[in-house]
């Protein structure tokens, strides 16, 4: 029935049964394969975080993780085409260091609704520091890698934080611009990216040129971008550096 590595013969079995033999075990690879099936979304934990979800002004569902139980809340934004899975390992870092850490997914990716209008996801960081601070939270930090970085930056130039840490952020993105706004932001201000990232570099600079009292940069080796730089060669650097500047050091 099988014969040369087992291909389906059309000499040893008739045309329809061929057919059938055939589409099985296609159908097995497919199978083993995840069958060409969205691949689930992963999850932390379930002892190590907490799943939470807010609306936005226009309506949209955000869903996130909530990790640790400081009084301190540190909220994560991911970049592109990344999502709040990205921030998993950071943020358990945080809650065992005595933090809370959200992460949550911008509209359009992993576990939120809406599409990806990416000109919008800096309501998605409004929604979650409202929603926050409705729970209790009074010191919030915001810290933004990429794209999440530049919407980061934007919302804190109209809200109440207790500091903002731009991670390989664009000095603008699809409409959002954070050079614009970025002489706004009056609290502490953290600019990361790395040599090699020129856009993010270039960015980085026109950001901090703007940018008011008191900030500070961090240009590392390499060219790793936004939460890659937490998992390559300076990863240990760069959460030093962040871990300082939320402790105020």
């Amino acid at each position: 029935m099988f014969e040369e590595g087992n291909r389906c013969t059309k000499e040893t079995v008739p045309h329809s049964a061929v057919f059938l033999l055939c589409a099985a075990v296609i159908g097995l690879i497919l199978a083993a394969c995840g069958g060409g099936e969205k691949e689930a979304h992963p999850t932390p934990d379930s002892g190590v975080s907490q799943a939470v979800s807010f609306q936005t002004a226009d309506g949209v569902t955000i869903r996130g993780h909530l990790f640790g139980d400081g009084d301190k809340l540190v909220i994560l934004a991911h970049m592109r085409p990344s999502d709040q899975t990205s921030w998993y390992g950071f943020a358990d870092e945080l809650a065992k260091a005595g933090y809370s850490a959200l992460t949550f997914d911008f509209r359009g990716y992993g576990e939120s609704e809406g599409s990806k209008e990416l000109s919008k996801i800096d309501r998605d960081v409004e929604a979650a520091i409202e929603t926050m601070r409705d729970k209790g939270y009074g010191s919030i930090y915001l810290v933004g890698a990429s794209m999440g970085g530049t919407a980061s930056l934007i919302v804190a130039a109209r809200q109440e934080v207790a500091g903002v840490v731009a991670i390989s952020a664009p000095a603008d993105f699809e409409g959002l611009d954070a050079e614009a706004v970025v002489g706004q932001v009056s609290e502490r201000k953290l600019f990361i990216a790395s040599k090699g990232d020129s856009s993010a570099t270039t960015s980085l600079e026109r950001l901090f040129e703007r940018a008011p009292e008191p900030k500070e940069e961090k240009v590392f080796e390499g060219s790793d971008h936004g939460t890659n730089l937490l998992e390559g060669k300076d990863a240990a650097e760069v959460k030093a550096a962040i871990m300082a500047f939320l402790s105020g050091q």
